[in-house]
């Protein structure tokens, strides 16, 4: 099973890829679709090497140094398709097969070195392959949940329409993030930076995503999250189910999201626009180096003003004490 798979691996040029920004102070995690351009070629570790566990529908293949994560990520793939079955109506095609790598080395050979640095994931919808990062190579465990259910929509969605590469990228990772509770993003400070600075993104101007630097590509990842959000908040969750429904059916995304919200992307786009004023205006406060440099700035102001103040009353009284006496009469 394993030289099958890693043959299309080789062949193979489709792919959703987990990324990891590096934003301050903190990292955040997120996926992004995208089409690789290179033929990876097969993993560095002879194929012997690779142990496999059956566990229907998903085949999670590791090598021996990651054996110790095998029964939690089992256990994230089956509970969150259990989660997304239910929700969105949807079933896999057929076994989803996994790789767990337990270095940069491995990681970079099976993806043709074709994921940005900070990726820890890459799936391919079509054919249902997930290739991960180790917990033990990224430190990062504690979102291993959040990565295991986001590329998990990527390719339970992805298999399920004819043509997983139209899809807009907002909708790929907005709907991705959403359904994993991604609260990364969520609190939407590039998106209210962008608004004081007037610079927001287009939705169809994300597609360019990867062409974006890393302080445009995390507002674009904010965006793509809150357009979701905002489309929840008015229209429901079973817009959402409706949309990809309409998009299982055959239909264009265009036609797809006029049926299930009743209005055109253009329409909702506009209406989105003003719920961020209304959600985001304020929150790049919530950003600590950005209110602290807001602090420093309203302190040094006050510092100037009294100052000045001081200096004020300093001549007053200088003038005061230089004006002659008034002679006695």
């Amino acid at each position: 099973m394993l030289t099958g798979i890693l043959s299309f691996i080789k062949r193979r040029g489709l792919y959703a890829v987990s990324v990891i920004l590096v934003p301050k102070p903190m990292l955040a995690l997120l996926a992004f679709s995208f089409a690789l351009m290179s033929q990876p070629p097969l993993a560095a570790h002879r194929q012997s090497d690779w142990s496999t566990i059956e566990s229907p529908p998903f085949r999670i293949f590791y090598l021996a140094s990651d054996k110790i994560y095998t029964g939690e990520i089992t256990s994230l793939f089956q509970t969150a398709y259990l989660d997304y079955a239910a929700k969105l109506n949807l079933a896999l095609a057929g076994p989803v097969s996994v790789f767990l790598c337990p270095t940069e080395t491995v990681f970079n050979q099976l993806t043709g070195h074709a994921a940005p640095h900070w990726g820890e994931g890459i799936a391919d919808p079509v054919k249902r392959i997930i290739i991960l990062k180790s917990p033990g190579l990224t430190d990062n465990r504690r979102r291993l949940p959040k990565l295991v259910r986001h590329e998990l929509v990527h390719v339970l969605i992805g298999q399920a329409v004819s043509e997983p590469r139209e899809l807009p990228k907002w909708f790929n990772e907005g709907i991705a993030s959403y359904l994993a509770a991604d609260e990364e993003f969520a609190p939407g400070e590039a998106i209210s930076k962008a608004l004081v600075s007037d610079s927001i993104i287009p939705l169809d101007e994300i597609d360019d995503v990867l062409q974006f630097q890393q302080a445009k590509a995390r507002l674009a990842y904010e965006e793509s999250l809150s357009f979701v959000n905002f489309l929840v908040e008015h229209y429901g969750f079973r817009g959402l189910t409706a949309l990809i429904a309409e998009l299982v059916a055959g239909h264009t995304f265009e036609t797809a999201f006029e049926h299930a919200f009743g209005e055109d992307i253009f329409e909702a786009e506009l209406k989105w626009y003003s719920y961020l004023n209304k959600e985001y205006r304020w929150n790049f406060l919530i950003d600590f180096e950005t209110f602290l440099w807001v602090f420093i700035l309203l302190l040094f102001l006050l510092v100037f003003l009294a100052i000045r103040l001081r200096n004020r009353k300093t001549l007053k009284r200088w003038e005061e004490e230089e004006r002659p006496a008034a002679p006695w009469s």
